[in-house]
């Protein structure tokens, strides 16, 4: 280690020793003890102009917060932002962070009061070399370097190399710090306020991102969700010193942008490419869903009360490809979609969920509010698959087609909530048998247009026992009966 006596060797041609020894004490009772004679005398050495004396560097790999006085050359990486704070005394104080690397690692360092300036002033830059001189201390991520108006921060001539990985979307994994990513917008949220347990009030806001690789949300907190009011969907985007969490809603690893982070605009171009899921893959409880599909049915929207009083809405579509169909539920915002859309259309619906229906087990899609409807020029060939009668068998939904063969009639009946609705029978048969229908509320107004030897249509009738144990299907708001 470096010694007093060393220090002074360098600069004795410059300042007596009994000037130079009362220069070092005076520093000492000047920072309150928190400078010890070592460090002082480096000040000093400072501020004659000699930066180098003293200075033992070392690595960035090998700084920890038991060191204390550390003096290191590295190159900043990053200029994060600066802030003022009341100190217990009143006055007010200043400190700035920047993110710092040499060929073993990064660190954090903070500039307090005076120091500040250089920030302020352009005189750091992302890219510069600089000797840095300061007290190692363990901050809340990790290990920082603090240097206060009395520590040393000199631009140096050292070639400095800093290896910068990024990383791909699909390698990223839960509980990784340290993240360097590209990606390209692909959907921007609002920002949300909540109370924290402080009783202060916080924001937050995400980004989905998307590389060759796949898709990943990015989380932004506080300040930094400032920056997606800068920002359009397509835009790229570089995240610095990120770290990788899963969301325990989820359970799908998400990017948190901190205060140690850093978020920019970027014009690096980055290929990203949808992948669309064919309907017949769908199974339960799937997350993350994209689909192209033409609209083969459109429900009404029906509004309800929401456990917190306020009022929701909900509505389906029926969609379809060339492997099969799937309904999609559309809920609150979503919903006003429906009126820009009609049957025939096609639509791709991006990062959706699937469920099964409690009710009649069937797979669906749902959009929540983190979910993208929109129309597309793409065209999408889809069959109804038409189910002989003699194949249904009860607990499924079917699509068959046959002509009337009994019709019974319209009859009223009123429900268990004491509203009133309508019910009719039929009988359609094919070439493999016949089965009964049950027609509910409003479909069953269509026995009205039909005569017998009508040949009829039924999509997504459900399959279930009646009277005397026979399967019938039950036609309800979400099959469609068409008159051929």
């Amino acid at each position: 280690m470096t010694d007093i006596e060393s220090i002074y060797k360098k600069l004795s041609h410059a300042i007596s020793r009994e000037n130079f020894l009362q220069r070092v004490q005076e520093k000492v009772e000047n920072m309150g003890g928190l400078c010890d004679e070592l460090m002082a005398a480096m000040l000093v050495a400072n501020e004659l102009g000699f930066s180098d004396a003293g200075r033992d560097s070392i690595k960035i790999k090998s700084i920890t917060a038991e060191r204390g006085l550390v003096n290191f050359v590295a190159r900043v990486i990053s200029i994060l932002d600066t802030k003022e704070f009341t100190r217990n005394d009143g006055t007010i104080g200043r400190v700035g962070n920047l993110i710092v690397g040499d060929e073993t690692g990064k660190i954090r360092v903070n500039l307090w009061d005076n120091m500040v300036d250089l920030i302020k002033a352009e005189k750091i830059k992302a890219g510069n070399t600089f000797q840095i001189s300061g007290y190692a201390k363990q901050g809340y991520s990790g290990v920082e370097v603090n240097v206060g108006n009395n520590g040393v921060l000199t631009e140096s001539e050292e070639d400095i190399d800093v290896p910068v990985s990024n990383q791909k979307i699909k390698d990223i994994k839960d509980g990784m710090g340290d993240l360097n990513l590209t990606g390209k917008i692909l959907e921007i949220s609002e920002v949300r306020t909540f109370h924290k347990k402080d009783g202060n009030s916080g924001k937050v806001g995400n980004l989905l991102l998307g590389d060759a690789t796949g898709t990943l949300r990015v989380t932004l907190w506080d300040e930094k969700t400032e920056f997606l009011n800068q920002i359009e969907s397509g835009d790229t985007v570089e995240l610095v010193n990120a770290y990788a969490r899963e969301n325990a809603f989820t359970q799908k690893v998400e990017l948190q942008i901190g205060n140690r982070s850093i978020i920019r605009k970027s014009d690096a171009k980055v290929e990203y490419e949808e992948q669309f899921t064919p309907i017949m893959d769908i199974k339960a409880d799937m997350n993350d869903i994209n689909i192209s599909g033409r609209i083969l049915d459109i429900a009404e929207i029906r509004t309800f009360e929401k456990k917190d009083g306020t009022a929701g809405r909900v509505g389906n579509i029926l969609l379809g490809d060339s492997t099969g169909k799937i309904r999609l539920t559309l809920w609150d915002e979503k919903t006003y979609f429906f009126d820009e859309v009609n049957f025939d259309e096609t639509l791709e619906v991006l990062h959706a969920y699937s469920r099964e229906n409690a009710f009649n087990q069937q797979i669906e899609l749902n959009l929540g509010s983190r979910g993208i409807i929109q129309k597309t020029e793409k065209k999408v060939e889809y069959t109804e698959k038409i189910t002989k009668i003699a194949d249904i068998i009860p607990g499924e939904s079917y699509s068959v087609q046959g002509k009337v063969s009994e019709m019974g009639e319209l009859r009223e009946f009123e429900r268990e909530d004491g509203t009133d609705s309508v019910v009719a029978n039929l009988e359609i048969k094919d070439e493999t048998g016949s089965i009964r229908l049950t027609l509910w509320g409003d479909q069953a107004y269509v026995i009205e247009d039909l005569d017998i030897d009508s040949e009829i249509q039924i999509i997504d009738g459900y399959a279930k026992y009646g009277l005397n144990e026979e399967i019938e299907l039950s036609i309800g708001n979400r099959s469609r009966v068409i008159m051929l």
